[in-house]
C-alpha cells in the first residue's frame, strides 16, 4: 500500500507541473504519456521532477525517522515493565551490591567503540557514584584476534586483585595489546607474574570467558559494546544522556518503590 501510496504521489505531483491547471480533468493515457515525455525532456521538466523527488525521499526519510524513534520508545517502555534478568555471577565489579542501579556491560579490549563506552560509563560512575555498581563482562569477537588474550589477562590480574587496573591499561593501550605487553603491564602492577602466567592459560579463566559469551548471545547480544541497565537494554556505544535518561528513571521508580 505504501509503495502504491508513494508512486501515486509522484505521479501526481508531476502531473501538476506537467500540466498546470488540467492535471484534475480527464485526459486519455496517450495524451498524458505524450506530455509527461515531452516535459520530461525538457530543462524544466528534468529540474521540476529532481526536485519532486528530492522533497517527496526527504519526507519519507523523515517520517522512516520518526517511525524508529517512535519504536525505540515503545520497546524501551516495554523493558522498564519487563525487564531482563542478567546475572552478575562471579563478574568483576565496582560499586556497592546493594546500589540501586546495575549496568551489565558485554565488552571487548579491542573494540574501538568500547574505548568510547569505557569513558561513558566512567562519567556515569563519576555521576552517580554508590547509586550505580558496574559489572564487567567479556564478549571479544572472534575477528580481533587479540581480545580473547586481553581477557584472560584482565582476568589473571583480577585474581590477584587488579582487575580494573589491568582494565583500564588494556582499554588506554588498545592499538598495543600482545603477549609482552600483558606481562609488563603485570610486572608494573606488581603481579606474581609467574602466577599471573599461569592464570591467563587456566580453564577456570578460559571457562569463564566462554560463560559471559554464552550469556550474551543468550540475552541477544551479538556485538559490542552491549548494556543492561536494570535489565533495560543499550546497544552500542550510545552517549552519557542516554545512559542518564534511563538511570534517572530507575532511580525515580526506586524512590516511588
Amino acid at each position: 500500500m505504501k509503495k502504491l501510496f508513494s508512486k501515486l504521489f509522484i505521479v501526481s505531483s508531476i502531473a501538476a507541473l506537467i500540466l498546470p491547471g488540467i492535471a484534475q480533468a480527464e485526459i486519455s493515457d496517450a495524451d498524458f504519456a505524450k506530455a509527461m515525455e515531452k516535459y520530461l525532456a525538457s530543462k524544466d521538466g528534468k529540474k521540476s521532477l529532481g526536485s519532486t523527488v528530492e522533497t517527496y525521499f526527504k519526507q519519507r526519510q523523515q517520517e522512516m525517522r520518526k517511525e524508529r524513534e517512535q519504536k525505540a520508545q515503545a520497546d524501551m517502555e516495554e523493558q522498564f515493565k519487563n525487564p531482563v534478568k542478567v546475572a552478575v555471577g562471579t563478574s568483576p565489579t565496582k560499586g556497592p551490591k546493594d546500589a540501586p542501579v546495575t549496568i551489565i556491560e558485554f565488552s571487548d579490549f579491542q573494540c574501538p567503540y568500547c574505548v568510547r563506552a569505557n569513558a561513558t560509563i566512567e562519567q556515569v560512575v563519576k555521576e552517580y557514584g554508590d547509586k550505580v555498581r558496574v559489572a564487567f563482562k567479556h564478549l571479544p569477537l572472534p575477528f580481533h584476534k587479540q581480545a580473547e588474550p586481553a581477557a584472560r589477562a584482565s582476568l589473571a590480574a583480577g585474581n590477584q586483585g587488579k582487575f580494573w587496573e589491568m582494565h583500564d591499561a588494556l582499554f588506554k593501550n588498545q592499538r598495543n595489546l600482545n603477549p609482552a605487553f600483558y606481562e609488563k603491564t603485570a610486572k608494573e602492577l606488581g603481579l606474581d607474574v609467574a602466577k599471573f602466567k599461569k592464570d591467563m592459560e587456566s580453564e577456570a579463566v578460559k571457562k569463564q570467558i566462554e560463560d559471559d559469551k554464552a550469556l550474551a548471545k543468550k540475552h541477544g547480544i551479538s556485538g559490542t559494546p552491549g548494556f543492561f541497565v536494570n535489565g533495560v537494554a543499550v546497544r552500542g556505544a550510545l552517549p552519557f544522556d542516554h545512559f542518564k535518561t534511563i538511570v534517572d528513571r530507575w532511580l525515580e521508580m526506586k524512590k516511588k518503590g
